[in-house]
């Protein structure tokens, strides 16, 4: 999950725009329809991720808590982002992050090369990657790419 818009450009401790917490707020409702089980959720500890995230957990996981994880700042390790999902055991985790992290990220996880960005995501959008064996690099298949106006569509049907 991409986080949603924020007040304003470059600054880690920006939040979301009054327009962005609503607009997200939206789209979680259609992420519910479409992700209904959450184990877990991890965010980026930078504020406009936070706020997504207790948003997302708000409409679709009101039960579950959000665990914070440096590897989903912009400049985080992909490889150790792996490494820290994999220890969690979870069979479904929700990710908020920050682009371009979140899509290098995905496709990392899709065709294993570190480095590669093949799919992008919208402020607000999301994507969900599944995993038939192992959570390892290459080894993931995108069930879907979805952008948030689709989302708040769903969410609103």
């Amino acid at each position: 999950v991409e986080h949603g818009d924020p007040a304003f450009e470059n600054d880690d401790d920006r939040p979301l725009t009054p327009e962005g917490i609503h607009k997200f707020r939206l789209a979680a409702r259609g992420l519910k329809e479409m992700a209904p089980r959450l184990d877990r959720i991890v965010s980026s500890p930078l504020v406009r991720a936070r706020q997504t995230a207790e948003i997302l957990r708000e409409v679709v996981a009101p039960n579950r808590k959000i665990e914070f994880c440096d590897h989903l700042v912009p400049s985080g390790d992909h490889s150790e982002l792996l490494a820290y999902l994999n220890r969690l055991r979870a069979e479904s985790v929700a990710i908020v992050g920050h682009e371009p992290h979140l899509s290098g990220f995905t496709s990392y996880l899709l065709s294993g090369k570190d480095g590669a960005s093949f799919v992008e995501y919208k402020k607000g959008g999301a994507g969900l990657v599944d995993f038939s064996n192992s959570l390892a690099p290459g080894s993931g298949t995108l069930e879907w790419l979805i952008q948030p106006a689709a989302l708040r569509d769903i969410g609103a049907a």
